[in-house]
């Protein structure tokens, strides 16, 4: 089959031939459809310091990818040929402490499908049963995004949002994809802020009430303007960069909820008296989606058609061009982009 494969410790990547891999025990053979591309798969074609100190090549990459059901392996039950699916790309243990408090989506065992072992870049890959999630009428484009979608879902709906002011920093995909959330669960008041104005305007077609360049604009005294003078009651940061973390700890309510996505390069000082204690605001960390908690949601908010991620798809490519993909994030000006495989 074809797949894209980072070959060795060096940066690029490789489209070639490699074998068609046969479901184990408990295993699905899935034909991939389509496939999200993303940072993480930017960093290690880049083979940044992250991904020298995580992969061990050779290694097929990818791990948001929808498709459908071609084979069983021995003992699977519940799931049929034909099936089109996705997956959660977190293989976890299921008997360290995490895991059997309800917490697996921080299981200290994870393995993660593209980055520790062979991923969805590629005509099929096996996955767990436990793993595989039926769409029910969803597309396999939608699919595909599920993984980041869910990112978004957790960071957002782990808040109060009915009847919240909510400001969403940061308008990448996973941003874009908070705004509409935060809109389907029923917030008075979406703001979103980015630097780039192609990506609020996605925001805005997401259903952001008001948008905010911050490279122009007062963020902070815009978003306690449009409050009332209080400041937001829920804070999604989804960028990482040092100033929105301010600008996300200095826009919150006092006693509001600061939700952290955005992962930052580099140590962030913050004042912890003035910017969390004394305002009394609870700070919570988002990793990956709760399994699989927050899969159910995504499927009730997409098959009610409360929830429609397809304007934050900016580009599809075939696999072949992976190159091209990556060029599209490169530039800052992409939505999500998608591989479509078969």
């Amino acid at each position: 089959m074809q797949a894209i494969v980072k070959e060795k410790r060096a940066p690029g990547l490789t489209v070639k031939s490699v074998p068609k891999p046969t479901p184990g025990p408990g295993e699905v053979l899935i034909a991939v459809r389509h496939a999200g591309v993303c940072g993480t798969d930017l960093h290690i074609a880049d083979w940044d310091e992250w991904a020298q100190g995580r992969l061990k090549p050779p290694l097929v990459i990818g791990h948001e990818f929808a498709g459908e059901i071609q084979g069983l392996g021995e003992g699977v039950s519940g799931l049929r040929v034909g099936q089109l699916v996705t997956a959660e790309g977190h293989i976890v243990c299921g008997h360290c402490l995490q895991c059997r408090t309800g917490n697996s989506h921080i299981c200290k065992n994870t393995r993660i499908i593209g980055v520790d072992r062979d991923g969805a870049f590629a005509e099929y890959i096996t996955m767990p049963t436990s793993n595989v999630l039926t769409l029910s009428g969803i597309p396999t484009e939608v699919g595909a995004i599920m993984d980041p979608m869910g990112n978004a879902f957790h960071t957002v709906l782990t808040a109060e949002i009915p009847g919240s002011t909510v400001f969403i920093v940061g308008c990448g995909p996973i941003g874009c994809f908070a705004v509409g959330i935060a809109r389907a669960a029923g917030a008075t008041k979406v703001i979103a802020s980015d630097v780039n104005p192609k990506r609020l305007a996605l925001a805005e077609r997401m259903g952001a009430h008001l948008t905010i360049n911050a490279a122009q604009e007062d963020v902070v005294k815009t978003v306690v303007g449009e409050t009332g003078g209080e400041g937001a009651d829920v804070v999604c940061e989804m960028s990482g960069a040092a100033a929105a973390l301010h600008q996300a700890f200095a826009a919150v309510r006092m006693g509001g909820r600061v939700q952290l996505l955005g992962i930052p390069k580099d140590d962030v000082p913050l004042n912890l008296a003035n910017e969390i204690i004394f305002k009394g605001i609870t700070v919570y960390g988002v990793i990956g989606r709760k399994m699989y908690e927050t899969w159910h949601q995504m499927r009730r908010f997409l098959s009610g058609g409360q929830f429609d991620p397809r304007p934050v798809i900016t580009h599809k490519f075939p696999l072949a061009q992976i190159d091209d993909a990556l060029a599209a994030i490169r530039s800052g000006d992409a939505g999500k982009v998608i591989l479509e495989i078969a």
